[in-house]
């Protein structure tokens, strides 16, 4: 039996770093831990605070997130204050927003040190394809520019994943479901030879997993994920 090369093995390589990187990425940055809003103040005061990114209507809508690190990010509890509401109306109070988060804004930059870069979030959600090319909200708490290479490495993995027939660890469906948990990069590694065995070599033949064993592994997986993040939070 012979194994096509496929794409050339530096290519693969840097395909995997990427796609490596962009799961650490997602799994720690998706979902910034949950604190109050007061905590940031410590933190800044701590001097453990690198950027706080804040939304144009917070407290009343949006978020307010800050780093105490490329890879640990934080977001106040949503817990809008009464006086930003018409009490009559239950509109929103725009000069009273702008009171009130003014004034907790002036409390971070006392607090804040010369190097900690606070600024208003770029704008809403992005939809649309917009949205589909900057990907995760995680890649950009990161490092900006890695959101597009992160969102093309995923693109090409599952280009891949689709088209080739000489898949030797699972069928398509099984590395579809397995895709939707991160396992893009052991695809990466593994199709359709181990990337640590040459492309001339002739591997064994192998039971592949159909759908249904990747369907179980993929939601072992996301169970025993959500599990992790549970305990470390």
């Amino acid at each position: 039996m012979q194994i096509p090369k496929g794409i050339p093995y530096g290519a693969r390589i840097a395909l995997l770093f990427v796609l490596a990187l962009s799961t650490i990425v997602v799994h720690l940055n998706q979902d910034p831990r949950l604190r109050e809003a007061e905590e940031l103040i410590s933190d800044l005061r701590a001097g453990t605070v690198t950027k706080v990114v804040y939304d144009r209507d917070w407290p009343a809508y949006g978020t307010l997130t800050w780093s105490n690190g490329p890879l640990s990010w934080n977001e106040a509890y949503f817990d809008p204050p009464d006086d930003v509401w018409d009490p009559v109306t239950t509109r929103l109070v725009p000069s009273e927003l702008r009171r009130v988060q003014t004034v907790f804004l002036a409390r971070v930059g006392e607090a804040a040190g010369p190097s900690v870069e606070i600024g208003q979030a770029r704008g809403p959600q992005r939809f649309g394809l917009a949205g589909m090319f900057m990907g995760s909200p995680a890649y950009a708490r990161w490092w900006e520019p890695f959101a597009p290479v992160a969102v093309a490495a995923e693109v090409i993995a599952w280009l891949l994943m689709l088209t080739r027939r000489d898949n030797r660890y699972a069928g398509r469906w099984a590395w579809t479901w397995m895709f939707l948990v991160g396992g893009s990069w052991l695809y990466v590694l593994f199709e359709p030879y181990p990337l640590w065995r040459g492309s001339s070599e002739v591997p064994s033949e192998r039971v592949r997993l159909n759908g249904t064993q990747g369907f179980a592994l993929a939601v072992a997986v996301f169970f025993g994920i959500g599990m992790i993040s549970a305990w470390t939070s």
